[in-house]
């Protein structure tokens, strides 16, 4: 089953942070393991704030998502570094 990907506005200045290399390596990791794959399987479920979003580790970087099963549809809220708990920060914030 191919899930259709939405982007929070705020994920294209994500991947500019990250530069060229690891943004292509998060593509790559959304279009494999997300698009194509078991997103409602694979990631780790949330708890508090984000209660409900799951995160997908690739090596020390994290993608913060929600599943819509009944769309079939992944909102990508959040991608980045794990460093201090700044991804899940990042993202708590964007659901406000």
């Amino acid at each position: 089953m191919v899930w259709r990907i939405t982007l929070h506005p705020s994920v294209n200045d994500d991947l500019l942070e990250l530069g060229r290399t690891l943004a292509a390596n998060i593509i790559k990791v959304i279009e494999q393991r997300i698009e194509n794959g078991e997103p409602d399987k694979s990631g780790k479920p949330l708890h508090g704030i984000l209660a409900g979003y799951r995160r997908l580790r690739t090596g020390d970087m994290r993608i913060v998502y929600r599943v819509d099963k009944g769309k079939i549809e992944i909102l990508i809220i959040a991608v980045g570094m794990r460093r201090d708990d700044e991804i899940y920060e990042k993202a708590g914030k964007r659901l406000r």
